[in-house]
């Protein structure tokens, strides 16, 4: 392949050029060790707005030891089956770009998946140049020493051979090797993704007023995160303490500057248990957090819930900002107080009202997300349109192509709303004592009894969630509070985000977990249902009508 200079116009990549509003597009920068992967892909995610992934940094977070140690104690085979399950999870992202571990492209699958998934860029090193780099990180890399580096090199060529294209590194600096890949995929990074720009709204409550910051490029900026941080820590005593998940953090939360330590979660459902907090509350008494101490929780909604917990009951109660990274996070989860733990008995049944003192939501990270992921928010989204706002509702429906296609702007004024309508009942019912809070449970009963009596393994939240709007619209059509075009709009609307719209288990199977719900009362359930014209309701009905509605949905 060719060599990429100032004034090369390289045509082997243009089929591959990435649409920034949307297409899946992974760029994947490979070559030898200390050839500059790390540091060219992390200006690339700075300049383009897109996530950067280093495959050696994800292996030491999921292993919890770092690569020197984890040769040393389980040998090279281990690692490169490792190697190869964090190369697998890059496929399950959009939109990112990987900076390849120097031996990943000598397994010959590995290549292959990349160059079928997507777009591999290699960084060439002269011998000197990699001797003296690598003698900047002594003991980073185990198999390369000064005397077998022309040696290791000349093995891995043919590994090496065969790229979309290549940049040699040698001569030229950092900002320019990012350059001149910017130009060869021919991307205008002033177009198709604007600086950082951001605005803040505001929560407030009864005892407690916080921001939420929210726009486009806050997280792979390394200067504007720092700076968003830098206000809330100087009222806190030493350095924030970081709850993320392992991908999560190798994508964002390493760009945090100062940290006393973290704690890395299972990612999902396995990261809300008390086991978990527990070994949350060891990592804060070995790093000294104290009263004064600051959490930041950067990731999802199990995250955050688990990490909003441990610091409500922290010495009390400390600070914590919420960093979310999902769509159900950005929407929900994290705006309003609320944090769990779940138990074998229920979903959610240990937990705390505790309010951020910020939340930063940077809508970029929902361009790398899975599908899957994405899928799970948007039936949270779709809960705010059909229960609080039917405007827009009407919205979602309109937008829903851009939506899908996740354009940057129309993912922007939708996530700002759906944080506008939860701030509005948070302010109105903070701790669920007015009845105006529980409004946002709406499709909640029933998803929560479908995760209990699934084990919190067979079908994730929002999928739950989809299933239980529907059974609550069509309880609502049978009361005639809805109409029955409302509940078709809605299982259109569901259907074209990919939601499922039916119970995969009988009613039978699910009431005895459903009748757990916080929401039961005598053993009658009380159900938040949607209108016409208005705000959902919050009803008391009975066992017999919820098993009819949600029998009929079945069907």
């Amino acid at each position: 392949m060719h060599n990429v200079t100032a004034t090369q116009t390289v045509e082997t990549i243009k089929k591959d050029k990435p649409d920034l509003k949307g297409t899946s597009f992974r760029l994947y920068l490979g070559g030898f060790m200390a050839a500059g992967k790390t540091s060219v892909g992390s200006k690339l995610s700075e300049l383009t707005g897109l996530p950067f992934l280093d495959t050696d940094d994800l292996i030491e977070a999921m292993a919890g030891m770092s690569i020197a140690e984890i040769f040393a104690t389980c040998g090279e085979g281990h690692f490169r089956e490792l190697e190869r399950r964090v190369l697998d999870e890059t496929f399950k992202l959009k939109n990112v770009i990987v900076g390849l571990g120097g031996g990943v492209l000598v397994n010959p699958e590995n290549k292959a998946k990349i160059m079928a998934n997507g777009t591999l860029i290699m960084l060439d090193a002269a011998v000197n140049t990699i001797i003296k780099r690598a003698s900047n990180q002594p003991g980073k890399r185990p198999l390369l020493r000064e005397d077998n580096v022309a040696e290791l090199l000349n093995k891995r060529r043919d590994a090496y051979k065969d790229a979309h294209f290549r940049v040699s590194t040698d001569e030229i600096l950092v900002d320019e090797v990012a350059s001149l890949i910017v130009q060869g995929l021919g991307l205008d990074v002033a177009k198709d993704m604007p600086k950082t720009r951001c605005e803040t709204l505001q929560v407030k409550t009864k005892g407690t007023s916080y921001p939420v910051i929210v726009g486009r490029g806050i997280l792979t900026s390394d200067k504007a995160l720092n700076d968003t941080l830098e206000a809330f820590l100087g009222i806190h005593s030493g350095k924030p303490f970081i709850i993320s998940d392992p991908i999560t953090f190798t994508m964002f939360a390493r760009k945090i500057k100062e940290a006393s330590g973290f704690h890395l979660l299972p990612r999902g459902e396995e990261g809300k248990t008390l086991r978990q907090v527990s070994a949350i509350y060891e990592k804060l008494s070995q790093c000294g957090v104290d009263r004064k101490g600051l959490i930041l929780a950067v990731g999802g909604g199990c995250v955050g819930d688990a990490a909003g917990f441990a610091a409500s009951t922290w010495m009390r109660g400390i600070d914590i900002v919420h960093i979310p990274t999902t769509l159900i996070a950005q929407v929900d989860s994290s705006i309003g107080g609320k944090t769990a733990v779940n138990l074998p008995e229920g979903k959610n049944l240990v937990g705390t009202f505790h309010q951020p003192c910020c939340v930063i939501v940077d809508v970029n990270c929902l361009l790398s997300l899975p599908d899957e992921e994405f899928r799970q928010g948007m039936a949270e989204v779709i809960k705010y349109g059909l229960g609080e706002d039917r405007e827009f509702f009407r919205w979602l429906s309109d937008n829903r192509r851009s939506i899908l296609e996740r354009d940057p702007d129309t993912l922007l004024e939708m996530v700002k709303r759906c944080i506008e309508l939860k701030a509005s009942i948070v302010e109105e019912d903070e701790k669920e004592t007015s009845g105006a809070r529980t409004r946002l449970n709406l499709g909640h009963t029933v998803a929560h009894g479908l995760e209990a009596s699934s084990g919190y393994s067979e079908i994730k939240h929002g999928d739950a969630v989809a299933i239980g709007l529907v059974v609550a619209a069509r309880m609502a059509v049978m009361l005639n509070l809805c109409r029955d075009e409302t509940l078709a709009e809605l299982l259109e609307l569901l259907e074209f985000f990919g939601l499922p719209v039916r119970p995969d288990r009988p009613f039978d199977e699910v009431v005895a977990y459903l009748m757990k719900d916080k929401k039961f009362v005598g053993g009658r359930p009380t159900m938040v249902l949607p209108t016409e014209g208005g705000k959902c309701k919050v009803l008391q009905t009975s066992l017999e009508l919820l098993g009819d509605a949600y029998r009929a949905t079945t069907r």
